[in-house]
């Protein structure tokens, strides 16, 4: 494996582990507000790792996204504090996992070509290649 695939599984590793031990992860990713503003269908999930609106939204959802990729930002500069790594590293080991896990039928997410796709059905959403 590469560097940034060791790293990546590292931050991942981390991530899961710190997630099991106190519900950090899944707190700071899974949030009602995160869910509540996909569902609202003017939000979505990006690569970065961060919420993105998809055309426009009210000044209120705006709020909501900025205060929510407030606090990821926080809980990847502490992550990667500890880890030793760039903040993007690990946002970007966190977008995998969100794309993965938290984008629902019909909710949006944007890849690194800045194009919003809306997930389909069942199928699984496309990941950057970078994901493991």
């Amino acid at each position: 494996m590469n560097r940034k695939t060791n790293l990546l599984l590292a931050v991942a590793l981390t991530v899961a582990a710190v997630a099991g031990r106190a519900g950090y992860a899944h707190a700071m990713m899974q949030t009602d507000t995160s869910a509540e503003l996909r569902a609202t269908g003017q939000v979505g999930e990006q690569a970065n790792g961060y919420l993105g609106i998809v055309e426009s939204a009210p000044s209120e959802i705006r709020a909501r996204v900025n205060a929510v990729n407030i606090r990821r930002r926080a809980a990847y500069t502490e992550l990667a504090g500890k880890r030793r790594v760039q903040i993007e590293e690990v946002a970007a080991t966190m977008a995998c996992e969100l794309l993965a896990t938290s984008v629902a039928p019909g909710q949006y997410y944007r890849l690194a070509d800045g194009e919003w796709r809306q997930r389909q059905g069942n199928a699984p959403v496309r990941r950057p290649a970078y994901c493991i």
